[in-house]
């Protein structure tokens, strides 16, 4: 063989060795990603020793100069140092990449649980509480779960023992969706369950649906948890009001409920044995509903003293003419008994002996006006806009010139009867006849306010001062109506937050945002990530060293 021809072989050889060497690097680190013996890996491997085998075959002289030479004992440090690093910069990337960790290097900390989470994850093991979050996520919704990762990782991570995480696919475990209430379009949405010493499910607490992963809305859900007991509602019995243990249409049963289901307590309240005790210190409100009798002094001086201390009573009067066809048996608050009396001298309102007519518009006929919640009024949240609906309606007169009394007290029309609506005066007259007719001089012209709170000029939500509520219809809150229309719903939520305070106890608005940024990558992009971080830049460093190293030995 000749010299030129030997140089040649040497060239191809020293070329082999570089290229094997990279190909074994490269078969290692798909193997570590896949975990599989794939055909790429197989195929890396098998270029890397051959490629290593034509240079050991074609060029041993080399080889032995490699392994005793100068250059290697000046090189393999920086052989090493190099190879040490690769290595290290891709086990911390796949380590990473495994565990699934995440840093928030944002400056506000946008991206980590704010303090009231915080504050909230402690109160609930302080209570003793065990909870779970259940994710249910499809094949179809992996993107939106790894999103909700990144936050339902944190509460698991802050609460321990406290709080659980796990994701279930509802289309490979239906019978676990059909425990938790899992409904058809429900994909993508968060579940929270309240456990036992087991770490199983309580069977008398329903799990709770909290719908997509967001800090704002698992927290509330959390605090909802907390304040269990915190709030209570007593409704009073003894005059004829509507039952909140009866489960037919006329009554408000499902009152009750709504306030169960959401932490809140609800218990009746007679106030007659009250009369002694006082009306119980932890009531968040006391609410009249559709009494039918008048009450005593007595027990009007004892809803003074309450709502003195900073009570807040909602009172739904119905109108004399209670329904279609009865005689005048409401007594409630009719003109001259001792508690529209004190209504008016307290606060400067008080109910009309009127029954609403409203041509239009009404929900069956003119007894059962269709109210419109556009006054402009911090009680209707989310009511505002609605469209709320009332049965056999009275109104409200409000005092045009305050006393000193009165003018302590800030009045505020909640609702009003549309412009195609009058009060009929006539009562007697209108249960013989059945006809409908307005009697300029004798009737009350509309529009009509049949809703009205009063409140201390001045206070907020917060401060211990009296509020009071006047509906003018008792059935806007009866099991019939607050069944099968949102608007009577909505405003119910919005009356028992104004009362007692409740939404605001228990939500809060988050600093994080995570729609301003999206951390959550594709596979591709994430493969595209790891090529360039475990491939492209090791690579380069290797194929820099070994041009410099080829460019010395030459």
């Amino acid at each position: 063989m000749g010299p030129e021809q030997y140089s040649r072989r040497a060239a191809i050889a020293s070329a082999a060795s570089v290229a094997g060497s990279l190909a074994l690097v490269v078969g290692a680190v798909l193997y570590l990603l896949t975990g599989e013996i794939s055909t790429a890996v197989f195929l890396c491997v098998l270029i890397g020793v051959g490629g290593l085998g034509l240079w050991m075959a074609w060029a041993p002289d080399e080889l032995r100069a490699w392994i005793s030479g100068r250059q290697t004992r000046y090189g393999t440090a920086s052989v090493f140092v190099t190879i040490l690093f690769a290595g290290l910069v891709i086990a911390i990337t796949m380590l990473a990449d495994r565990a699934n960790i995440t840093a928030d290097l944002t400056g506000v900390q946008r991206y980590t649980l704010n303090r009231p989470t915080l504050d909230t994850i402690e109160q609930v093991a302080a209570r003793g509480f065990r909870v779970r979050l259940v994710g249910f996520f499809s094949g179809r919704t992996l993107r939106e779960r790894e999103q909700a990762d990144l936050l339902l990782r944190q509460y698991d991570a802050r609460g321990g023992d406290t709080i659980q995480v796990e994701y279930v696919d509802p289309d490979a475990r239906p019978e676990m969706a059909r425990a938790y209430g899992y409904q058809a379009g429900q994909d993508g949405s968060i579940y929270l369950a309240l456990l036992d010493a087991e770490g199983q499910p309580l069977s008398n607490a329903s799990p709770r649906l909290i719908g997509p992963a967001s800090e704002r809305d698992i927290t509330t859900a959390l605090r909802t948890l907390v304040s269990a007991g915190r709030f209570k509602v007593y409704f009073t019995t003894g005059h004829g009001e509507l039952d909140i243990r009866r489960t037919d249409d006329a009554s408000i049963s499902r009152l009750a409920v709504s306030l169960i289901d959401a932490g809140i307590a609800a218990e009746q309240l007679s106030l007659l044995d009250a009369l002694n005790t006082g009306i119980p210190e932890d009531a968040s409100a006391v609410m009249i509903v559709g009494a039918r009798a008048r009450f005593t002094e007595e027990e009007v001086a004892l809803l003074g003293r309450y709502l003195q201390r900073g009570g807040r009573l909602a009172i739904f009067t119905d109108p004399p003419l209670v329904d279609e066809g009865t005689a005048l048996a409401n007594t409630f608050l009719e003109e001259g008994s001792p508690f529209s009396d004190y209504l008016w001298d307290e606060f400067g309102v008080r109910p009309r002996d009127a029954l609403l007519i409203q041509s239009a518009p009404y929900y069956t006929n003119e007894f059962t006006p269709v109210i419109s919640a556009t006054l402009p009024h911090a009680l209707l949240a989310l009511a505002q806009n609605q469209q709320v609906i009332m049965s056999w309606v009275r109104s409200f007169d409000l005092v045009a010139e305050p006393s000193e009394r009165q003018a302590l007290y800030l009045r505020e029309p909640l609702f009003a009867s549309s412009n195609d609506s009058y009060g009929e005066v006539g009562l007697q007259e209108l249960a013989d006849t059945y006809r409908i007719e307005y009697n300029a001089g004798r009737d009350l012209p509309g529009p009509l306010i049949v809703g009205v709170t009063a409140r201390r000029a001045g206070e907020s939500q917060l401060d211990a001062a009296p509020r009071l509520v006047l509906i003018g219809d008792s059935d806007i809150v009866s099991n019939r109506f607050v069944q099968n229309l949102p608007g009577n719903v909505w405003f119910w939520t919005d009356l028992v937050d104004w009362l007692t305070g409740y939404v605001q106890a228990v939500s809060f608005t988050p600093v994080s945002d995570t729609s301003l940024l999206n951390l959550v990558v594709s596979d591709q992009q994430r493969s595209t990530i790891a090529v360039i971080t475990m491939l492209v830049l090791p690579g380069s460093v290797l194929a820099l060293g070994a041009a410099v190293w080829w460019y010395r030995r030459r």
